[in-house]
């Protein structure tokens, strides 16, 4: 899709640049602010940024789960996930046209960021630690980005684990080896 994206592992170095990132979500924006987007024990953030290292265009924290499957009073896990704890591009960049498809779907670059967050995933998929879905719980205005990159509503008989801050959100999921 063109040059790569400028995304590098966040560290305490770069966190005075996420003062002036405003995403629209007042929950991804405290985020990036504060400890927890640091702390290993969550996840690893990552951060898209401007040339010039001057801005954060984007972020997103990976951690570890799984999917549980329903089946009668049975809980069972059927796969681990990497899980997407937070995504999200700062206002200025929402709905930025970057190209047309051959078929005339729209590419905005939150499809490039997420493509990218993907790539990575993958990458930790191939040289760390196996797992078979990618989960996220998406806010409803990111949901039309998920499902244009190929996730699926969570089926009524499966669950992850979810955070107070999902509870309004829309449970989600990328099975990898289809």
């Amino acid at each position: 899709m063109g040059k790569a994206l400028n995304v590098v592992k966040y560290d305490a170095g770069l966190q005075k640049l996420a003062s002036s990132f405003h995403s629209g979500n007042n929950y991804l924006d405290k985020f990036l602010k504060e400890f927890v987007s640091l702390d290993d024990g969550f996840g690893k953030t990552y951060v898209f940024l401007s040339e010039g290292e001057q801005s954060i265009i984007g972020y997103y924290n990976l951690g570890l789960g799984y999917i549980e499957q329903y089946d009668n009073s049975i809980t069972k896990k059927i796969g681990g996930a990497i899980h997407i704890n937070c995504f999200a591009l700062d206002e200025h960049f929402h709905g930025l046209l970057q190209m047309y498809t051959d078929d005339g779907m729209k590419i905005n670059l939150s499809d490039v960021l997420l493509d990218e967050c993907l790539a990575k995933i993958e990458y930790i998929r191939k040289e760390y630690v196996g797992f078979s879905f990618v989960t996220l719980s998406s806010t409803k205005e990111g949901y039309s980005l998920y499902c244009r990159n190929g996730f699926e509503d969570l089926e009524e008989d499966m669950g992850f684990s979810a955070k107070d801050s999902d509870i309004e959100c829309i449970p989600m999921y990328l099975p990898l080896d289809l």
